[in-house]
């Protein structure tokens, strides 16, 4: 599966301005998941739902040994477990980045 390594830059830029959040607040809440389950990545997904009122909104996981997602998903994903949030994998963050 070949998704897009991004930058800190890339991943809050795009990730703030179509969420509720500041580079600063995400910043602080992705170092806090990097503490507690120490994940090889965080997962940058876009609802591709077209009748959907969730269409394009983006949602942040981690990845790795501790964390729910082992690897990075090759197909759609549900992050809420809802059949109108079915996203896809459009960029990954390394760790080291946050």
């Amino acid at each position: 599966m070949n998704v897009k390594k991004m930058t800190w830059k890339e991943f809050s830029a795009l990730y703030c301005e179509r969420q509720e959040q500041t580079p600063e607040g995400l910043k602080e809440i992705l170092r806090a998941q990097v503490g507690k389950y120490s994940p090889e990545g965080f997962m940058l997904l876009e609802c591709h739902v077209l009748d959907s009122s969730r269409m394009g909104s983006l949602t942040i996981l981690p990845f790795g040994l501790n964390n729910t997602f082992k690897a990075i998903p090759d197909h759609p994903i549900s992050p809420r477990g809802l059949a109108s949030d079915m996203s896809v994998v459009i960029g990954i963050l390394d760790p080291k980045e946050v």
